[in-house]
């Protein structure tokens, strides 16, 4: 394949650099998203971009410019994720709750306890809502989710509408989503 003039490369089409071939589309390449005090520049989930430096330790992606994170995370601490819960023990969803009170909300993210979301067959659950936006909910999570959680909170508290393009979701809401809700609309007249 030839490159046209204008440099733009057809979605979907192989690119041959040295006798390999890879192919690209649109949100393929990592974006860097903040940089670290040595220099190192890392993306959104953390991974130093360079070869041999260690991964970041802040997980928190930039916001965009200008917006004000108002986000909530809710946490259904009843879930049993379908486990019998011996007497005593905490449920998935409190331990779930747990591990990201313990990993701490990102700036404007605040995170809630709820009793119940109704998602009792694909637990533990979460659902993620802020005025104007889409809200979404997620199950099939666990307390081992909770960084990527956090990651995908401050993801969704970025987006103007809530949407976070699919490429650049993390791994679990891509898989773990089961509902996504339209903003509600202002009725005042």
């Amino acid at each position: 394949m030839s490159i046209p003039l204008d440099g733009h490369i057809p979605s979907g089409k192989a690119i041959w650099v040295a006798g390999l071939s890879k192919i690209r589309e649109p949100g393929d390449l990592p974006a860097i998203e903040h940089q670290r005090a040595d220099g190192a520049f890392c993306n959104r989930l953390g991974t130093a971009l360079g070869k041999d430096l260690p991964t970041c330790s802040t997980v928190k992606p930039a916001a965009k410019l200008g917006q004000a994170m108002t986000v909530t995370l809710h946490v259904c601490v009843t879930c049993r994720a379908g486990e019998i819960v011996p007497e005593g023990e905490a449920c998935p969803g409190k331990k779930l709750h747990a591990a990201l009170q313990k990993a701490g909300a990102p700036e404007g993210v605040e995170i809630v306890p709820v009793e119940c979301l109704s998602a009792c067959t694909r637990g533990a659950a979460i659902a993620l809502s802020s005025k104007g936006r889409w809200s979404y909910v997620y199950g099939q999570l666990s307390e081992a989710d909770a960084n990527d959680i956090l990651i995908g909170a401050t993801d969704y508290a970025a987006s103007s509408d809530g949407i976070v393009p699919w490429r650049e979701r993390v791994e679990i809401f891509k898989r773990n989503s089961i509902a996504r809700i339209p903003p509600a609309k202002d009725t005042r007249a």
